[in-house]
C-alpha cells in the first residue's frame, strides 16, 4: 500500500490500537440510521487494497498480499463477490483475474479497468500499468489477458526499491467519460497510451485518459500522496491527501481544478501564492478511497457529499461543501468507523461498500481484512436494470435518474451501442430541458458531446447561451483537444467576463486547450494575482515594520514609528528552511519619547516601573544582556537576542513614539543565518504550519488568475505577456513569464529592465529573472525526493540552462548599481530563489550526512530499516532501559502496579511492525484496555486501564497505577478512550539501529 499499513486493532490488549468499528459491533456508535454488515471476510478477500461496485451489485475487490512494502510475484488477485439473495452478505465468489498489486478498479459494462503492477516470477517488478479486462460471457472470470491502456504509469526504480508505496493508485470515471487516475508522489516516467503519447511527471497529481487508452493528459499537479478521487455530477473533483510526515504536509482536503498547480513540495511553503491552496489541513491521517455520493433512498444528510476514507484514522468522513466563487469551503464530519478503511464505492441500488485492511500490515496478510456493506435502515432493494436489454427510450430516460451511479452507467451504455449518434436528439432534449435536474442536464451534455464529437459543437454552442448550463456546455466543447483546436474562441473570451466565476474558470481552461495566441489578451485581463508581497512578514497580517531578510554580516539601523502603540511585539522570523543558525538580536534598542528623549529599552524594562512593566516572553525567551556581539565582532551595550522564531511582548507607555535599534545576526550564527525582523502591534501567529503560508486556506480570488496564468504558459504567450509589462496586468504577465524558460523571455525581460526607470518594475523583473535563472532538472526516475523532501523551492533539483549566464550578468549589473538597501533586497531575492551567486545572497552549503534519526524518517522508511539491520538484543535492552519516560505509564516489572498497557508481555500480542507503529503513531493505535468511564451524572469521566468489569463493579487503574472502583449502577458508559497520553515523538532522537534493536527486544518479551 502507499499508506502506513493497517494494524489489527480489535485483537490488541497491550499497546495502542486503532479506534475502529467492526461489522459485528463497536465501542463507538455508527449512525443509528444505517445498517452495517460484514459482506465478505478475510477467507475470501484478505488484504483488500481497493474495490469497485458494478451497478448491479457485483463487487470487485483488489486483494494485495504484498501491502505497501512487500515484494514478490503471485500475491495479488481480483475477487468478484456476488450476493445472490441480497441479504447483505456475499454468498458467491470467483477469482476474476490474477494481478500484482491491484491499486485501482472501476467496473463498467462487461469491462473492468485495473491499475496494477507486473512482477514476473522470481524477478523484480517490471512496471505499473492501467489495463482493462473483459468478461463478455459473464462467468465471473476475465475472458483472457488484460489489454494494456497506459504503460509505465509510475516510477519503476522507486517501486522496485520500496514496493507499491507512494505510487499510482485509485481510478474513477467521470460523467465526461475520462478515467481519472490518482498519482502518488513517485510520479511517473514515460507513461505511454495506446496512441503512443508519452508523458513524464515529477511528483503527484491527477492523470486522465480515454477508456481506450488515448488522449492521455495531466489534469492537475503538485499533490503529495493521493490515493483516489471523488467526482461529483458537475465534474468537480475532490481528494483527501495522505501525510507520512511530508515536510509539514498533513492530510488535506483539496478541490481539484483542471490545469491547477497545487505546489507540493516546492511551492507550498515559500511560494505559496503561486499554488492553489487546499480547502483544509485536517491534521494527521492517511487519506485513501474517495467517492462522491448521490443516491436516492438515503437520508438527506448523508447525500450529495464527498465521502473520504482515512485509514490512519479508521474512518469514513463526509465533507460538507459550500460554494465559494469557482471553488468551495468545507466542513469535515465523522460518518462511519471502519478498521483501516482502504476504499469505498456504491452500486446502482444505493448499497455502499467499504474495504477494511484491518491490520494486514505493511506486507499484507492472508488472515486480515474484510468488506462491509452499508444501507439505510428499512432500506428496500430495487434491482438495477439490465441496461443492455433496455429500449432506446428507456435507456435515455435513465439520464434523468436522481442516482449519480445510474446516470454514469446509462451514459456509458449509450456510448457502447452500435450507432450512438442515433440517440443524439433524445439526449440533447434532456440537455435543453429546463425542468430536468441540473445533474441530468449535465449528464446529457457530456454524453451528447462524446457521442457526437465535432458534429455536436453547434448544439453545444446554443446550450452555452443558457446561463444555467453554460459552464458545462463550454467545458464539454473543449474537453477533447482534437476537437477543441478547431473551435472559435469568441464564446470562451466572452465567458472570461461572465458573471458566474465558474464559467470564467472553465473558459480560461478551454482557451489553453483551443491553443490560439489571440486569446492571450483576454487571459491577461484576468491574470492579476491577489497574493500579498512574498517579502511580507509571515507571522502577522499588518506589521508596523518588517525588514528584508538579513543574512551574513549585514546589519540595519531602524527607526520605527510606534506612536499610539500600546503593545509592541519584537519578532525574529526565519526566512529559509534551515533555521539552525538563525541567531539574531535587536542591538542597542532605544525608545524615544514625544520630547525626543532617548532611553535604553532594557534599562526601562528592568526598572519595572508602572509605565514600563517587564516584557512577557512568549516564545524562545530572550533576556537583556550586558554585551552582545554582531557577526563582525562589534559589541552592543544592551539588547535582546533570540533564535528564530522568537517573540518578546512589551507594554509601551503612551509617551514613547519611536523605536531605534540595529538589527542583525549575532556572532553565534557564524554568519550562516537568514532572518527577518518584525515590529507588530498585534500578537503573531505562533503555529509553524500557519506561518508557512495559506497552503490549506480557501482562497477563491486566486483561482481565476492562477488558471489564466497556466493557460498563458500553455499557449507560450511570450509576446503578449512582454507587451503587458507596462499595463494594468503587469503582475499577471510577470507571473506567466517567470514560468516560461525561453531565451525570448529572458531577452525581453532584460531589455525592459534596461529601458524602464520604474524602480518597482525593475525589482519585479529581477525577481522574475531570479526565478528563470535555474529550472527543474528533467526527471528520469533515477531518484525520488523521499517522504520528507526539501521544501525550499522553487525547484526540487534546480539546474542552470542556456540563458543562465545572461541572467547572471544582468543581475550582477543591477546589484552593483544598487544602494545598500537595494543590494540587501537583491541579495534576499537571490537567496530565496537559490541562485547561489557568489557575493550576492546566501550560498548553499552541502551538508554532511551525519546519519538520520527516527524523527527524520517516515514510518515506511523505518519499517524498511528492519530488513537491513541485524538484531542486537543486548543493545535493544540497553536502549529500552534508557527510555526512562516509559516507566511512568507502563508496567516494566512483574511487581509493578497496573498502570498503562503492560510492556512485559508485548511480544505475545504484537508483531514487530505493530510495536514500531504504536510507538511512532500512538494516537492511531489506542489500546482496547485504555478506557473512558463516563458516569451517569454526566459531569464525570475517569480514564485508565480496565482491570475488571462485572455487572456490579468496574475497576480501572489510572496512569499512576492507583485503583479506582466504580459501581456499575453509577456508570453510564465504558468505552475505549479516544485519546492517549503517549506523545508521538518519544523515539525521534534514536538512531535507526537503536530503534530497531529496541523494538526487536520488546517483541521478544512474551
Amino acid at each position: 500500500m502507499t499508506r502506513p499499513p493497517f494494524i489489527n486493532s480489535l485483537l490488541r490488549s497491550s499497546l495502542l490500537t486503532g479506534i475502529v468499528a467492526t461489522a459485528t459491533g463497536s465501542l463507538f456508535a455508527n449512525p443509528p440510521e444505517l445498517d452495517i454488515t460484514k459482506y465478505a471476510d478475510s477467507d475470501v478477500t484478505p488484504s483488500p487494497a481497493c474495490l469497485s461496485a458494478a451497478p448491479n451489485g457485483d463487487v470487485y475487490v483488489g486483494v494485495d498480499l504484498l501491502g505497501s512494502l512487500g515484494k514478490g510475484s503471485g500475491k495479488g488477485s481480483i475477487v468478484k463477490l456476488v450476493d445472490t439473495d441480497n441479504d447483505g452478505k456475499a454468498d458467491k465468489h470467483t477469482v476474476f483475474a490474477k494481478v500484482d498489486n491491484p491499486r485501482g478498479l472501476f467496473a463498467v459494462g462487461d469491462k473492468l479497468y485495473v491499475l496494477h503492477t507486473v512482477i514476473p516470477p522470481g524477478k523484480k517488478m517490471t512496471g505499473m500499468h492501467l489495463s482493462v479486462f473483459t468478461d463478455a460471457d459473464g462467468d465471473g472470470k476475465a475472458d483472457g489477458p488484460a489489454k494494456r491502456l497506459v504503460k509505465n504509469v509510475s516510477t519503476l526504480k522507486s517501486n522496485q526499491k520500496r514496493g507499491a508505496d507512494h505510487t499510482t493508485n485509485g481510478i474513477r470515471m467521470g460523467i465526461d467519460g475520462w478515467i481519472y487516475i490518482a498519482v502518488g508522489d513517485f510520479g511517473f516516467v514515460g507513461a505511454e497510451g495506446t496512441d503512443g503519447k508519452k508523458i513524464t511527471q515529477l511528483g503527484g497529481g491527477i492523470l486522465r485518459v480515454r477508456p481506450d487508452g488515448t488522449e492521455m493528459e495531466v489534469y492537475t499537479h503538485g499533490l503529495r500522496n493521493i490515493y483516489d478521487v471523488a467526482i461529483d455530477p458537475f465534474m468537480n473533483i475532490f481528494t483527501r491527501g495522505n501525510t507520512n510526515d511530508g515536510g509539514g504536509w498533513n492530510v488535506r482536503f483539496i478541490h481539484q481544478i483542471q490545469s491547477g498547480e497545487y505546489g507540493y513540495p516546492v511551492l507550498f511553503k515559500h511560494f505559496t501564492h503561486e499554488a492553489i491552496p487546499a480547502l483544509k489541513d485536517l491534521g494527521g491521517g492517511s487519506g485513501t478511497g474517495a467517492l462522491f455520493f448521490q443516491e436516492p433512498g438515503w437520508p438527506e444528510k448523508y447525500n450529495n457529499v464527498p465521502m473520504m476514507a482515512d485509514w490512519g484514522r479508521n474512518h469514513l468522513y463526509i465533507h460538507r461543501i459550500t460554494p465559494d466563487g469557482p471553488t468551495y469551503t468545507q466542513q469535515a464530519e465523522d460518518f462511519i468507523q471502519s478498521p483501516q478503511i482502504s476504499d469505498v464505492d456504491v452500486d446502482g441500488s444505493g448499497r455502499l461498500y467499504l474495504a477494511a485492511w484491518d491490520g494486514a500490515g505493511y506486507k499484507g496478510s492472508p488472515k486480515k481484512g474484510f468488506i462491509q456493506q452499508v444501507t439505510p435502515k428499512n432500506w428496500k432493494y430495487t434491482p438495477f436494470p439490465e441496461l443492455g436489454k433496455l429500449s432506446q427510450d428507456a435507456l435515455v430516460k435513465g439520464l434523468r435518474s436522481p442516482s449519480s451511479t445510474t446516470r454514469l452507467h446509462v451514459s456509458q451504455e449509450i456510448l457502447r451501442r452500435a450507432k450512438p449518434d442515433s440517440y443524439g436528439d433524445a439526449v440533447l432534449a434532456i440537455a435543453k430541458d429546463s425542468s430536468a435536474s441540473a445533474e441530468s442536464r449535465v449528464a446529457a451534455i457530456f454524453t451528447y458531446a462524446q457521442m457526437m464529437g465535432s458534429k455536436g459543437i453547434d448544439s453545444l454552442q446554443e446550450l452555452a447561451k443558457d446561463a444555467s448550463v453554460r459552464e458545462s456546455a463550454l467545458r464539454a466543447m473543449a474537453d477533447r483537444k482534437l476537437i477543441a483546436t478547431s473551435l472559435d474562441t469568441a464564446p470562451f473570451i466572452a465567458g472570461i467576463k461572465d458573471e458566474n466565476p465558474r464559467v470564467q474558470v472553465a473558459s480560461a481552461v478551454a482557451l489553453a486547450r483551443i491553443g490560439k495566441q489571440s486569446a492571450a489578451e483576454a487571459l491577461l485581463s484576468v491574470s492579476q494575482p491577489p497574493a500579498p508581497d512574498n517579502n511580507a512578514a509571515k507571522s502577522v497580517a499588518a506589521p508596523v515594520y518588517s525588514s528584508q531578510p538579513i543574512t551574513g554580516d549585514q546589519t540595519l539601523d531602524i527607526d520605527v514609528d510606534i506612536n499610539r502603540i500600546k503593545d509592541m511585539y519584537l519578532i525574529i522570523e526565519s526566512t529559509d528552511d534551515d533555521a539552525s543558525q538563525d541567531f539574531a538580536a535587536w542591538f542597542d534598542p532605544i525608545l524615544v519619547d514625544d520630547k525626543g528623549k532617548e532611553s535604553k529599552l532594557s534599562k526601562l524594562i528592568n526598572k519595572a516601573t508602572r509605565k514600563n512593566p517587564n516584557p512577557t516572553k512568549i516564545q524562545h525567551p530572550s533576556s537583556p544582556k550586558s554585551e552582545l556581539k554582531m557577526v563582525n565582532g562589534k559589541s552592543a551595550s544592551q539588547g535582546y537576542a533570540g533564535k528564530a522564531f522568537s517573540v518578546i511582548h512589551f507594554k509601551i507607555a503612551f509617551e514613547y513614539v519611536r523605536l531605534k535599534a540595529t538589527i542583525g545576526l549575532t556572532d553565534k550564527s557564524k554568519g550562516q543565518g537568514s532572518v527577518r525582523f518584525v515590529v507588530s502591534a498585534t500578537a503573531p501567529i505562533l503555529d509553524d504550519a500557519k506561518r508557512e503560508g495559506p497552503h490549506a486556506t480557501p482562497n477563491s480570488p486566486i483561482i481565476l488568475p492562477h488558471i489564466a496564468v497556466q493557460s498563458l504558459v500553455e499557449l507560450e504567450a511570450i509576446d503578449a505577456s512582454l507587451a503587458a509589462l507596462d499595463g494594468d496586468n503587469q503582475d499577471g504577465a510577470l507571473w506567466a513569464l517567470r514560468l516560461m524558460h525561453d531565451q525570448k523571455v529572458v531577452d525581453g525581460l532584460i531589455a525592459k529592465l534596461n529601458s524602464t526607470s520604474d524602480g518597482k518594475l525593475q525589482i519585479k523583473i529581477l525577481s522574475a529573472l531570479a526565478r528563470l535563472y535555474t529550472r527543474e532538472k528533467a526527471y528520469d526516475g533515477s531518484w525520488w525526493w523521499g517522504t520528507q523532501p526539501d521544501t525550499r523551492g522553487p525547484y526540487y533539483k534546480p539546474e542552470t540552462w542556456e540563458a543562465s549566464s545572461k541572467i547572471e550578468t544582468a543581475y550582477r549589473s543591477a546589484y552593483e548599481k544598487s544602494s545598500v538597501a537595494g543590494k540587501n533586497q537583491l541579495a534576499a531575492i537571490a537567496t530565496k530563489h537559490r541562485m547561489n551567486l557568489k557575493g550576492i545572497g546566501k550560498m548553499e552549503v552541502v551538508k554532511k550526512n551525519t546519519g538520520k534519526k527516527v524523527g527524520d524518517l517516515s514510518i515506511e522508511d523505518v519499517m524498511l530499516a528492519f530488513e537491513k539491520n541485524k538484531f542486537d538484543k543486548a543493545n535493544g535492552k540497553k536502549v529500552f532501559a534508557g527510555m526512562a519516560a516509559c516507566g511512568a505509564c507502563h508496567n516494566l516489572k512483574p511487581e509493578d502496579p497496573i498502570k498503562g498497557p503492560n510492556l512485559l508481555t508485548l511480544g505475545g500480542h504484537l508483531t514487530r511492525d505493530q510495536i514500531a507503529e504504536a510507538i511512532l503513531k500512538p494516537e492511531a493505535t489506542i489500546a482496547d484496555s485504555w478506557v473512558d468511564v463516563t458516569m451517569k451524572d454526566g459531569s464525570t469521566k475517569h480514564t485508565g486501564t480496565l482491570v475488571s468489569k462485572t455487572d456490579t463493579e468496574v475497576v480501572i487503574h489510572n496512569i499512576a497505577g492507583i485503583p479506582m472502583k466504580l459501581k456499575m449502577a453509577d456508570v453510564a458508559k465504558v468505552a475505549k478512550a479516544d485519546s492517549t497520553l503517549m506523545g508521538p515523538h518519544l523515539a525521534d532522537q534514536l538512531s535507526i539501529k537503536d530503534f530497531t534493536d529496541m523494538v526487536n527486544y520488546l517483541q521478544s518479551l512474551k
